[in-house]
């Protein structure tokens, strides 16, 4: 019965993970972003961060580690609205997404390369 109930559990938590390929930048999450971005005073800071070594993997992990700091630095400042695009992104509820580890989805989002674009217009 454990056992069942711990895979019943794994099972929930990998269908709750953003499908990356299925991910739309829809109005609404594209103004949520937007919002966070504003709120937070990270827009300059985003597009300063141009990391082009030639090797895209060794990039998009640099590129990853700082835009963490960024984001955990300022995120204090859009803790509701982050709250909102985190439970928009994964279809839960917000006391839900209260509880979603931010750096695992943070890393997520950035290997996704629709939302690398996104970034670059910002």
């Amino acid at each position: 019965m454990f056992i069942k109930k711990l895979v019943d559990v794994r099972k929930e938590s990998q269908e709750r993970k953003i499908k990356m390929e299925n991910l739309k930048i829809t109005p609404k999450t594209l103004s949520k972003m937007s919002l966070i971005i504003n709120k937070m005073g990270i827009s300059s800071l985003i597009m300063q961060l141009n990391i082009d070594s030639g090797d895209d993997k060794k990039d998009r992990e640099e590129l990853g580690k700082q835009l963490v700091a960024l984001v955990i630095d300022n995120l204090y400042k859009a803790e509701e609205e982050t709250i909102e695009l985190i439970s928009i992104l994964k279809g839960i509820s917000k006391e839900e997404a209260e509880e979603v580890d931010i750096i695992s989805l943070i890393k997520e989002l950035i290997n996704y390369d629709k939302f690398k674009d996104f970034l670059k217009l910002t």
